[in-house]
């Protein structure tokens, strides 16, 4: 039985929808690796961290690349815990929390990081100090990281998640096959907006954790 038989009468359509769902796809990815990296770059270079950079597994699959950009996430948000629990445990309680104050001004936060940067070696310097207040302590990056690892997790466990090839150009095929090998013909215009229903949430989710790391890395020196 051919494609056109199987998709028939609407197949052009469904078609061009998969491909440009599977670009879209591909696209997020690629941005998800540069805006990890450069976060991982800032860090190295500013925190005195060691972090390794991450780059896609063009022979994988979409799930393994997921994984590979939770890895470096998880890495990333270690370090900033392992940051906090140390200031935790030399400041003064009450200053402690007004570092964690999102009404605080930056400035008063410069103020109580100085008096602890000999003792955390990853804040010294202003520069490092005001990188750390930008990443750790804002809301919209913590909400912004923790996102991005959620959609991240929940694209790797979808219908195209365990496709190799996908990354390589040849996933429409792949995709197609993929959900027409395992579901009933009925199904298929649903598992399509499954797909659909992900790349959508995957797309917004990319562009925010891309914005809020460039705002943050394109005013270092």
């Amino acid at each position: 039985m051919s494609w056109s038989d199987i998709l028939y009468p609407d197949n052009p359509a469904r078609w061009e929808r998969v491909t440009r769902l599977h670009q879209e796809l591909i696209n997020c990815i690629e941005l998800n690796f540069d805006t990890t990296n450069e976060l991982i770059e800032a860090l190295n270079t500013h925190c005195q961290c060691k972090l390794h950079s991450v780059k896609m597994n063009m022979n994988g699959t979409v799930q393994d690349n997921c994984n590979i950009l939770l890895a470096a996430i998880k890495s990333i948000q270690d370090i900033l815990q392992a940051i906090d629990a140390k200031l935790k445990s030399n400041l003064e309680p009450d200053l402690y929390r007004k570092l964690h104050d999102f009404q605080e001004p930056d400035a008063t936060k410069m103020l109580i990081l100085r008096n602890v940067s000999t003792v955390v070696s990853s804040l010294a310097g202003t520069v490092a100090m005001g990188f750390f207040i930008k990443l750790a302590l804002s809301q919209v990056v913590g909400r912004v990281l923790s996102q991005t690892a959620m959609v991240l997790a929940k694209i790797g466990a979808s219908v195209v998640g365990a496709m190799a090839g996908v990354l390589l150009g040849i996933g429409v095929d792949l995709i197609l096959s993929a959900i027409l090998g395992a579901i009933e013909r009925d199904q298929l215009e649903a598992k399509i907006e499954e797909l659909s229903e992900l790349v959508g949430e995957f797309k917004p989710a990319s562009k925010e954790y891309n914005k809020a790391i460039m705002k943050i890395t394109c005013k270092l020196p």
